[in-house]
């Protein structure tokens, strides 16, 4: 997907997802002419984001959450 695509399902505008990938919350692949390319895993990332700045989480929480969401160490209930 590309960003118009990914910010369209994510109902984010484009602007603050650029900024969430230039801040590291994200990192969307490149395609040979260098556009972004958004994965499935990408738009959930940004859906979970936008609820969870929607419900006042920070910057800093949703970073945290994200990174235990990806902690393949961490054990499940």
């Amino acid at each position: 997907m590309n960003i118009s695509q990914v910010a369209e399902r994510a109902g984010l505008p484009p602007k603050t997802i650029r900024y969430y990938e230039e801040i590291g919350l994200i990192r969307a692949a490149r395609s040979a002419n260098g556009y972004r390319a958004f994965r499935e895993q990408d738009l959930h990332k940004l859906t979970f984001l936008g609820r969870a700045r929607a419900l006042g989480f920070s910057i800093e929480d949703c970073r945290m959450l994200l990174s235990l969401y990806e902690d393949e160490t961490r054990e499940s209930a």
